[in-house]
């Protein structure tokens, strides 16, 4: 009787050790503490519990036979056992470290490495490349089963390997099995635009005549697309840098235009600026060199353009002249919006793309793990590092770590919600049913939004429930109003308020949620640090030339509008025309007896406006040169808008309409160039014929246009 008593004794202060150890979550964990039966401090004031201690040895006495089944009840208890989810075979032996296996009574997560995972896709590799279908589908389907254990929310290599076995299928006539394979591709990884994609492509090779199917599968790709950072950013990214582009090209194309325009009118009134010996050619080549010296020597694409613009103001219109002042002081801007892309854009080669393949939790992770785990042992590791870090730990089954780092984190970061939620995952996952009350309860009350906190805390009132029974009995309760509450949060949860088998094994990762990093924490990471400044250096030399950079954004408006200016000065300085008739200078310095605001030089005005002057043999002369003049306008403005749409409405004296054409051209011929993008996505998002056909279609629409009104302006 009085040994039964002593075992009473023991198995009550066990419990009350398992129970209260962990209440305070910084606390040291019991795996620091070797368990062996000694004499605790209880409320019994017994001292015949000390009968079973030997004092001189760490061994128990013959009572420890009757001590046996007390030890096993506790471990099924999970109340001694938080070494980060070890199962021990002896309670008292805590400080051995094993390998985590099982955690705690029928609540489980599956350790899993890289190396086993990728073990995995090789057994279905060797199961597709048999003859049996029934193993390559339990193959499959075990690929989907390893997904749910460890939590992973999307495995894109899977699921790509899967989409190229899917069109291999289809190759050799098996569309049924191609359909399969790209159905639980997108199963693996529902969040993947070129999953997506590829099941599309797998319906329209199956059946073109479904069209809802393969047409839904594209626009459920195309929706990813833009969510995805690693397809979103790049694509704004080659979109922006398209039409900088093409805004360049334009600028180019229209100042050229116009100098050829109105480029003889320069060279005619440059020669009266050197004595009448000089040739015209000798002038000619001069102007031609002076021109071209900010090209020769590198100025610039600006400083280049702003010479042309002036050497042509004088003879151009006022809608001329606005539309290339217009035109070169938005190239100002091009730098600074190329910087602002880069930092807007930046992605790929960031911590933030690190750390989202790492939320994912698919196979090629460990390493970078492994880093994050040496600067968080280094007290190097950022919040969200650590944050991101105990969550991948969580599901691959390293409890003690993951508690480890996510205490860590939150001593950076004390009311951060999801910190919070997973750690509460971790050490619930470890068998600590008290500590996880109130961290889920304080997330639940902090965001009213987050599903994850009001489930978690649910599942965890099932679990006290299942584990203490009637002493928990009102907990059941609690757990079915949580377990609504968080289905009232986010109705994609279903809730099942019936209690799971306590005998039954439950996948850790299947039963509880956890909280990822929020979008905006990760996104903060996504630097590329001093390459936006570098960009826009770059940018500026290249198109700016050697201007400071306070000053370079600018100085390309004001002597655009300085230039804009001195076209009005055309008048007063007696610069040339062009003769209405016949296209010939009119200059009162080539000839004397032009009247002042004539449109027609002379030979013009004695044929067309004055009678009897001129024979009539010269009058016809004139009228052919005339003709020929006209004729040859319209053919160098055709011709122009066939090899650039817009520009032949420019040299036709259509500016503004021109230069909306031919940006729209260049936009839609440099979209073909480069539609592979400048920067590319990690997985083919769509197919190439899916992303061109709305360039074709718009470049269609554009050149047709632009040539049909070219053709009725001229008419």
């Amino acid at each position: 009787m009085r040994a039964f008593a002593c075992a009473c004794a023991v198995f009550v202060a066990a419990s009350a050790w398992a129970q209260v150890e962990l209440v305070d979550p910084d606390a040291p964990s019991v795996r620091a503490q070797k368990v062996v039966p000694k004499k605790q401090p209880t409320e019994t004031t017994d001292d015949s519990v000390d009968e079973t201690i030997d004092p001189n040895t760490d061994e128990t006495t013959e009572s420890d036979e009757v001590e046996t089944p007390v030890d096993k009840r506790l471990t099924q208890k999970a109340a001694a056992v938080r070494d980060a989810g070890v199962v021990l075979k002896d309670p008292r032996a805590l400080d051995k470290k094993e390998a985590p296996k099982l955690v705690t009574g029928s609540l489980t997560v599956t350790p899993m490495s890289d190396s086993q995972l990728d073990d995995k896709w090789r057994a279905w590799r060797e199961a597709s490349a048999s003859s049996d279908v029934k193993r390559e589908q339990d193959a499959r389907q075990e690929l989907l089963r390893v997904k749910r254990r460890i939590g992973a929310s999307n495995l894109e290599g899977w699921a790509e390997g899967l989409l190229r076995f899917s069109a291999a299928r289809e190759a050799a006539g098996d569309s049924g099995a191609a359909v399969e394979m790209a159905l639980t591709a997108v199963e693996l990884a529902p969040d993947l635009p070129a999953a997506w994609s590829g099941l599309a492509s797998a319906y329209f090779a199956a059946d073109p005549s479904e069209i809802g199917r393969y047409v839904s599968a594209f626009k459920t790709a195309f929706t990813l697309q833009l969510r995805d950072p690693r397809y979103a950013r790049p694509m704004w990214a080659d979109n922006a840098t398209t039409l900088m582009l093409a805004l360049l090209g334009t600028a180019v194309a229209v100042l050229l235009v116009l100098l050829l325009k109105r480029g003889y009118y320069f060279l005619y009134d440059f020669h009266f600026l050197f004595p009448r010996a000089a040739a015209r050619w000798q002038t000619g080549a001069l102007a031609v060199l002076l021109l071209s010296v900010p090209l020769v020597f590198r100025f610039g694409v600006v400083p280049s353009l702003l010479v042309l613009f002036a050497a042509v103001t004088l003879y151009l219109t006022l809608t001329e002249r606005i539309v290339a002042a217009v035109l070169i002081a938005s190239l100002g801007l091009i730098p600074m919006a190329g910087g602002a892309l880069i930092k807007a854009t930046a992605f790929a080669g960031t911590r933030a793309e690190q750390l989202y393949a790492l939320e994912r939790g698919g196979s090629g992770t460990e390493a970078l793990a492994s880093e994050l785990s040496t600067l968080a042992a280094e007290d190097k590791a950022s919040f969200a590092e650590l944050s991101v870090l105990g969550r991948y730990e969580i599901r691959r089954g390293r409890l003690d770590a993951a508690t480890t780092h996510l205490k860590k984190a939150l001593t950076l970061r004390p009311t951060d919600v999801s910190a919070r939620v997973n750690l509460g995952v971790a050490l619930m996952l470890a068998g600590d049913l008290e500590n996880p009350k109130a961290l889920f309860s304080n997330a639940k009350s902090d965001a009213p939004g987050l599903a994850a906190a009001p489930y978690d805390l649910g599942r965890l009132y099932q679990r006290r429930f299942i584990t203490f029974g009637e002493r928990s009995a009102g907990e059941a309760d609690n757990a079915t109003g949580e377990l609504f509450e968080a289905h009232r949060r986010d109705p994609s949860i279903e809730v099942k308020t019936e209690l799971p088998d306590p005998n039954a094994t439950l996948e850790g990762n299947e039963y509880l949620m956890t909280v990822p990093l929020p979008n905006d924490e990760l996104m903060a990471l996504a630097t590329l640090g001093d390459a936006p400044k570098r960009v826009t250096s770059q940018l500026t030399q290249l198109i700016l030339g050697d201007a400071p950079e306070s000053v370079a954004p600018f100085y390309p408006a004001a002597l655009a509008a300085l230039i804009v200016g001195l076209g009005f000065l055309a008048r007063p300085l007696e610069a040339a025309r062009a003769c209405s008739k016949c296209g010939r200078p009119v200059s009162h310095r080539g000839d004397p007896d032009v009247s002042p605001g004539s449109q027609m030089c002379t030979q013009c005005v004695n044929v067309f406006a004055k009678k009897n002057v001129v024979a009539t043999s010269q009058k016809v002369r004139k009228q052919l040169e005339v003709a020929r003049y006209q004729s040859r306008l319209e053919r160098v403005s055709y011709v122009l808008g066939l090899l650039f749409s817009g520009m032949g409405h420019v040299f036709a004296g259509w500016p503004v309409r021109g230069t909306v054409y031919g940006f729209l051209f260049l936009a839609t011929l440099l979209g073909f160039i480069v539609r592979h993008g400048l920067l590319r996505a990690p997985y083919e998002p769509l197919p190439l014929v899916v992303r061109l056909a709305p360039l074709g279609v718009m470049f269609l629409i554009v050149y047709g246009l632009s040539l049909r009104e070219l053709r009725k302006r001229q008419g």
